[in-house]
């Protein structure tokens, strides 16, 4: 079956959706849904364990020397992307039925949310750049519309306008890349480049430029240094939407779109040092932010920056099967996690974990649900994140031990700083809402419905049994075995750190006063609960000169143009109006003007003569 069935049949049902009205739009999102995860799964399972890919041409647009063609393709890297996303977007079109039951602008959410599913369906599959490329951009306008969904609300539409921005600038040096590759090798087809680069036909100095220019739009995309700070901002979104961008869509093409063009980054030993560099510091910075914050979704968030820096960090050091593993698993328990946030805001009218507290006696399978997925998420055993979280690990160490390089070096001290500080985060999170007393005050939290607690517990399930992966064929990385890449002399001293860290977060959460166990950051807190300036920084480097520009622009245009314009209309009116009053149909003025003129020039010509 065509892959293209994938993208068209959610594509086709947001518009189904958007008229079918408030009442219907529900069950046929979520009836839609599912059949795109059904037909996810018959492309996809085919696919899985292969390194061939199997490509579906169905168009070609001739653009001068090199054509475009819309071309899908499935190998095992595309069917494990699909089977992610499909997944994650069904679970959040069911969950959504009732997370927003009330909503009035129901059809246009769903329907953003197939838009949404179909456009990374496109990213995953395509075959050919500028396939790929409109995947890319209609993710980022869905992201706009999703995260300013509640636009009534001054943050929501903040938020969405910093979150296309920031992506919009990162693309330029994407769209720049393509090009640059594509014409290098003289096509557009990615898995053409990808050979090229095998093959020794793509140099250097143009895998260097172009892997360097793509390297911006995925920073943007993924939320990376120095393009990190839109992520958390683009919280005030529905939370299922918050699962959808971190698991499945949006943030994770980055990831994928490295994933694809590993070839072509192998062939650059400094694209691969820039990467790493830029992982180490956001995977560090993010996970301290994640330490020192209020909001439950910002920790999330900050998380996702943090994880997704980590499979960057993998990829840069060579360990491909790693990354992918890592990319799948996070996807799993993150839409748990902001699921599970979801319930909790769903229940409480907040997510503020100053504002929350003893809700495990009230909601025992929000609160078991989610101690599941921080488990996974801080990488303790058996969970899925254990097994992904020391393959991302080992691959570090390998880079750092065995080829003794300083991106390995830098990867790998990098990740146990923030695997220590991630068990810390994690664990004072749920211990802020889920234990201690409950807060004085508000509606008394109730247990999430069923169209709610269903995908949680599905979630739950894949997370707490994802470990089997290890006796399984691999999917990621062809010829291998998830088990080739566990290293037990890491992964149990790392889940011993791990707990430790866990337990002594857990203690201190019980005796500081505040049961905040953040408190032990002393006077850095505050500034890394300010995420360290970044915003203003940026608002003072950047935003403040263009706006000064833009008011320059304005005077010039004002007090110069303006003028100018309105001063050349002036005088050609006053000469019209000479001219009107000179042809006025009267004889005996033409004599009259003709006679002075007469006398004139006479004069004039005696004069000079004389």
């Amino acid at each position: 079956m065509s892959p293209l069935w994938v993208v068209a049949v959610p594509a086709a049902g947001a518009v189904a959706v958007l008229f079918g009205g408030r009442l219907r739009a529900p069950f046929l999102s979520s009836v839609l849904g599912g059949v795109t995860w059904v037909l996810g799964l018959v492309v996809a399972l085919p696919a899985l364990g292969s390194d061939q890919l199997q490509t579906y041409a169905h168009a070609s647009v001739p653009t001068g020397t090199t054509e475009v063609t819309l071309a899908l393709g499935v190998d095992g890297l595309a069917a494990a992307g699909v089977l992610l996303a499909t997944s994650v977007a069904f679970a959040v079109l069911v969950y959504s039925v009732a997370y927003l039951a009330e909503d009035p602008r129901y059809p246009s959410y769903a329907s953003i949310v197939l838009i949404f599913t179909a456009a990374m369906n496109t990213v995953v599959l395509a075959d050919d750049f500028f396939v790929m490329l409109v995947g890319w951009e209609v993710m980022g306008a869905c992201s706009y519309f999703l995260i300013s969904h509640h636009w009534e609300r001054q943050d929501a539409r903040a938020g969405a306008v910093k979150a296309f921005v920031m992506t919009r600038l990162g693309d330029v040096g994407l769209l720049f890349g393509i090009f640059v590759l594509g014409l290098a090798v003289g096509s557009f087809r990615i898995s053409e480049v990808n050979a090229a680069a095998v093959a020794g036909d793509l140099s250097t100095t143009q895998a260097t430029v172009g892997m360097l220019l793509i390297l911006c739009g995925v920073v943007g995309k993924s939320s990376q240094f120095p393009l990190h700070t839109w992520l958390p901002d683009a919280m005030p979104g529905p939370t299922p939407i918050s699962a959808l961008i971190h698991a499945a869509t949006m943030v994770a093409a980055g990831v994928y779109l490295i994933a694809r063009l590993f070839d072509v980054l192998a062939v650059s030993a400094a694209a691969q040092a820039v990467l790493a560099v830029i992982a180490a510091i956001t995977m560090v910075l993010s996970a301290f932010f994640a330490l020192a914050q209020d909001d439950l979704k910002r920790v999330l968030a900050w998380s996702t920056v943090s994880q997704l820096a980590y499979m960057f960090g993998a990829l840069a050091v060579g360990g491909y099967g790693a990354a992918v593993f890592h990319l799948l698993s996070h996807g799993a328990f993150k839409a748990l996690l902001f699921l599970c946030a979801g319930s909790v805001a769903h229940a409480t009218g907040t997510t503020s974990m100053a504002r929350l507290g003893g809700l495990h006696r009230r909601m025992p399978v929000t609160s078991v649900t989610m101690l599941v997925g921080m488990a996974a998420l801080v990488g303790l055993p058996p969970l899925v994140g254990f097994f992904s979280k020391d393959a991302v690990l080992g691959a570090y160490s390998d880079a750092a031990l065995h080829d003794v390089t300083w991106t390995g070096w830098l990867v790998f001290c990098a990740g146990l700083v923030t695997m220590l500080a991630t068990a810390a985060y994690a664990t004072r999170a749920w211990v802020l809402v889920f234990t201690g007393p409950s807060p004085e005050g508000g509606r008394v939290p109730r247990e999430a419905p069923m169209l709610m607690r269903g995908p949680l517990l599905v979630l739950g399930g894949l997370t707490a049994v994802g470990g089997v992966l290890t006796l399984a064929p691999q999917v990621l990385e062809p010829g291998a075995t998830v088990g080739e890449l566990f290293h037990p002399w890491l992964a149990m001293p790392a889940a011993v750190a791990v707990m430790v860290v866990v337990l002594l977060t857990y203690a201190e959460a019980w005796r500081a006063e505040d049961r905040d166990p953040s408190g032990v950051l002393g006077r850095w807190r505050p500034v890394l609960a300010r995420e360290a300036g970044f915003d203003p920084a940026y608002d003072r480097l950047f935003v403040v000169p263009t706006h000064w520009s833009a008011q320059g622009v304005v005077a010039a245009d004002r007090d110069v143009v303006e003028p100018y314009v309105r001063g050349s209309v002036s005088a050609v009116r006053g000469a019209g109006a000479a001219l009107r009053w000179a042809q006025n149909g009267n004889v005996q003025v033409y004599l009259t003007v003709v006679v002075v003129g007469a006398v004139a020039m006479a004069v004039v010509v005696g004069a000079v003569v004389a």
